[in-house]
């Protein structure tokens, strides 16, 4: 796929509803922004990877024997684990590159976890769990939650205790806690972590380009208008930026992000000369 077909199926599927996205797909493409992927290749691994499993899998087993049979089969069989020597590699956060590898973070691993379950009809989804995202098979009555990271399984009281060495003890563990994360949402925080990375190493095209994909998939969310405008100025390009600037201030309700538009808006503005 060439850049401009890539980033046409991207903006289709963030146009589309959660339920209508496949979440790999969209993974795939983030990836394929920075360099060359074959989407449907990589799928077809995942299919894959799901038959290899399901060859000696029995539908009607237990759930709790299911999703441990699988997990092993992710993290023993298969290798797949958390890269703890490299974490802010940015390959960690492009699904083709964790199939390589067989390494990523909590939230591309989810994606192995999420991927291949929905593929063998489990009740399968991510969660947003503050600073480590998690993996949630099971209904909202009854559910088991899988640390993708190490493969391991989580208890109400792990993830109690998880909570508070990721807050420093300031945030208590809350059932909301354990909600199914929109498709849109866990894309979002790919796309969140990329930009992290990029920001951090000046990479201002690639920061770019995932603050675009957010505006696609979140559209006209004033924190996004917010950077793109800052990007455009790092990128020489002023007067994008205040338009952008200027939008947030007109339709923003949230008083600090208006006040941090107004100030990077004040910033750009010239300044008639001071006669003394």
């Amino acid at each position: 796929m060439s850049q401009s077909e890539v980033r046409e199926r991207f903006a289709t599927l963030a146009a589309s509803s959660n339920e209508q996205i496949d979440l790999a797909e969209a993974a795939l493409l983030i990836a394929a922004e920075t360099t060359d992927v074959d989407v449907g290749a990589y799928l077809g691994q995942l299919d894959g990877l799901a038959k290899a499993f399901e060859d000696s899998y029995d539908p009607a087993t237990a759930l709790g024997v299911s999703v441990s049979s699988l997990s092993d089969f992710i993290h023993v069989h298969e290798g797949f684990a958390g890269n703890v020597k490299n974490y802010y590699d940015p390959e960690n956060s492009y699904l083709n590159r964790v199939i390589d590898t067989r390494r990523g973070i909590p939230i591309s691993l989810a994606l192995i976890h999420i991927s291949l379950g929905q593929r063998l009809d489990l009740p399968v989804g991510g969660i947003n769990f503050p600073g480590h995202f998690l993996v949630r098979y099971g209904g909202a009555d009854k559910h088991l939650i899988v640390d993708p990271f190490s493969g391991r399984m989580l208890s109400e009281s792990d993830c109690a205790n998880l909570l508070r060495q990721l807050s420093g003890n300031r945030v208590k563990l809350e059932p909301s806690h354990f909600e199914f994360a929109p498709t849109k949402d866990i894309l979002a925080r790919m796309l969140d972590n990329l930009k992290q990375i990029f920001w951090r190493e000046k990479s201002w095209t690639n920061s770019r380009a995932c603050v675009e994909r957010q505006l696609l998939l979140r559209p006209r969310q004033s924190e996004y208008l917010i950077q793109l405008g800052a990007l455009y100025e790092m990128q020489g390009e002023p007067q994008q930026a205040q338009s952008l600037y200027t939008d947030v201030l007109q339709s923003c309700q949230d008083e600090q992000l208006r006040s941090v538009a107004s100030k990077r808006l004040l910033s750009l503005t010239p300044r008639a000369p001071t006669v003394h």
